[in-house]
């Protein structure tokens, strides 16, 4: 299609050409203008297109392509005298007309390359100064997530090894096995933050050693499971989302319930989207409006990570506790 286009447009060119010239009264006729003006002009288009094809964008390109102007202009004139069964040697008028006709021609062709060498040359301007904005987001998503692991793992580290300390006297069974729940919890944290970009079966693997240390911490007062298909592990999926809304529902959902409460994970495609949920039967939303720093650090990273593709919603569950519904492309 690209290239009967481009025939399309030199033939209409050719003939604008030979109409001019006649319309002056310049050559031999209409049908004599408009041989010599096909032939010279697909002479140009052919030489011009082959040095193109051979040269990278720059100029060096522009100067084979000037080069080849005037070679196909004698070459597209020795055709049309070939196919016209002109005599030699050529009229005056004859001549001037090829000449002109690679002038025109040959002016309109430089034009073309020129603005497009230009129009190129902006173009990865432009690119090259989006390749910096996106690079400078992600350094602002990562230093984002940085400051978010930062805010959630020393309140958590040092709750628990006050926990493990406080165990040590009274349990030293429970102490130890809190301790290798924190060993693991911190293994699969470092290798998610070395990682950057994982999947959700990482996340998950983060999330039962989070929860397990929690479980040891609260005892019967908490309960949880995941639910999701095996395949689903292998998804894409960023560091950091997840973690913060099973936080929320531990800290505003299970400990200010005296009873506790159950938390599931879960996940599940829908429409080329990944719908995960984090849902508990604790306090529910009292007090708890969704805007604390870990939720509005979520919202902020889910809008620079996929600008605007992604939701993330709260909503009390009818039996009592919370749901945190968060959406994805897959």
């Amino acid at each position: 299609m690209a290239y009967l286009t481009y025939f399309a447009v030199t033939l209409l060119i050719n003939t604008l050409i030979a109409v001019f010239l006649t319309a002056i009264g310049f050559g031999m006729g209409f049908a004599i203008n408009l041989l010599f003006s096909n032939c010279i002009g697909f002479s140009i288009c052919l030489f011009t297109a082959v040095a193109v094809r051979l040269t990278q964008p720059g100029l060096i390109r522009l100067l084979a392509v000037t080069l080849a102007i005037p070679t196909s202009s004698a070459l597209g004139y020795v055709l049309a005298r070939f196919i016209g069964n002109f005599s030699l040697p050529p009229s005056q008028s004859e001549a001037g007309m090829a000449i002109l006709i690679g002038l025109v021609f040959g002016g309109i062709v430089s034009a073309f390359f020129y603005l497009r060498e230009r129009n190129n040359k902006l173009q990865a301007e432009v690119q090259a100064r989006e390749l910096q904005r996106l690079e400078a987001e992600k350094g602002r998503i990562e230093a984002q997530l940085k400051m978010l692991q930062a805010q959630i793992e020393p309140h958590f580290l040092f709750n628990t090894l006050s926990n493990v300390s406080a165990l040590i006297g009274a349990d030293p069974g429970l102490a130890a096995k809190l301790l290798e729940s924190l060993i693991v919890y911190l293994r699969a944290s470092l290798a998610r933050t070395r990682a950057g970009q994982g999947s959700l079966g990482d996340e998950v693997a983060l999330l039962q050693a989070y929860l397990a240390i929690l479980k040891i911490r609260l005892g019967a007062r908490l309960d949880y499971a995941f639910d999701f298909a095996p395949e689903l592990r292998s998804l894409p999926f960023p560091p950091m989302l997840l973690q913060p809304l099973v936080e929320n529902a531990v800290v505003h959902g299970i400990e200010p319930k005296p009873e506790g409460g159950m938390i599931r994970v879960s996940a599940a495609l829908s429409g080329g989207r990944l719908v995960l949920a984090v849902r508990d039967n604790g306090a529910g939303l009292k007090g708890n409006s969704g805007q604390g720093l870990g939720l509005v650090n979520v919202r902020a990273r889910l809008e620079s990570l996929y600008a605007g593709a992604a939701r993330l919603q709260l909503s009390e569950n009818a039996e009592g506790g919370m749901t945190a519904l968060l959406e994805v492309p897959a």
